[in-house]
């Protein structure tokens, strides 16, 4: 449901999800993000509805993003489409009193930056569509449609949100009566900016216990491989699930920083059987 409004309401339980990611670890300034996402219990296998309060910073900027998310459901074929809508609000800021600037003669002499933090508030939508059955998934979602003025609250707008373009598809092979392999692909396209491809191999024992690898190619022109990342998660009770993942960086960057590490804890309300099936708990960025 991150990348994809048209996830919402998958499942027939209500699932909540936190995520932390630090990127680079060891570089000052570098991105950080935090996540909150609610995937609410699906009503009558028809409507779908979610939440999700995302944090990101990079440098001096920070953004706050608020989504509220809705999806309708059909059943087609084997599997079930749903097409959904993604609100979102977000407040964007630029903070020039970090005291991460640095200068070397001070700001006093250079009149183009005024030490202020800008702040401007955004709103948007964002629509997905999304088809499952029991062994494959695919979809594809454009979660922010409109190219928003980043600087409104200054006087000649240099700035703009680029459309970000999400297509993914991912099956589960079931190999024995314990270990099933889940392939995955995630596709990701901004504008005026390299694409990126996720090729994610994950492997399930018993339903309780995944590990695998992702693949991440297209972010760097130098190297045909952008990082290798291993994926580790398990369930610990019925409703409990703690994954990790560990990026080794294969470009020029790995030199100043000590690799990227995420860590996902969800939550599953409403489970009152056996252990539920886990089809691509995460896309580990």
């Amino acid at each position: 449901m991150v990348f994809n409004p048209g996830a919402a309401g998958e499942y027939q339980f209500t699932s909540i999800t936190g995520i932390y990611r630090d990127q680079w670890s060891g570089i000052i300034g570098r991105p950080q993000s935090q996540d909150l996402i609610i995937n609410f219990k699906g009503i009558n296998n028809r409507f779908g509805f979610g939440f999700s309060l995302h944090r990101y910073s990079i440098g001096i900027q920070e953004s706050v993003d608020i989504n509220g998310i809705y999806a309708y459901k059909i059943r087609l074929g084997n599997g079930v489409a749903s097409m959904g809508i993604q609100m979102s609000y977000r407040n964007f800021v630029n903070d020039f009193t970090s005291n991460s600037l640095i200068t070397i003669d001070g700001f006093e002499n250079d009149p183009s930056i005024e030490q202020v933090r800008f702040q401007s508030s955004i709103f948007n939508v964002g629509l997905g569509f999304y088809y499952k059955t029991k062994q494959y998934y695919f979809g594809l979602a454009a979660p922010r449609m409109f190219r928003s003025d980043l600087d409104a609250i200054i006087t000649n707008s240099v700035s703009k949100e680029s459309r970000h373009y999400y297509v993914m598809a991912g099956l589960e092979l079931e190999l024995n009566n314990e270990w099933k392999f889940q392939p995955q692909a995630l596709y990701k396209y901004a504008e005026n900016a390299p694409y990126d491809i996720d090729i994610t191999g994950m492997f399930s024992y018993q339903d309780q216990m995944h590990m695998g690898v992702n693949l991440r190619t297209g972010g760097s022109q130098s190297s045909l491989l952008e990082s290798i990342d291993l994926l580790m998660g398990l369930k610990l009770k019925n409703s409990l699930y703690i994954g990790v993942a560990y990026d080794f960086t294969l470009t020029e960057i790995r030199e100043f920083e000590n690799g990227s590490f995420e860590v996902l804890i969800s939550y599953d309300l409403g489970t009152n059987k056996g252990p539920d099936k886990i089809q691509n708990p995460r896309y580990f960025r």
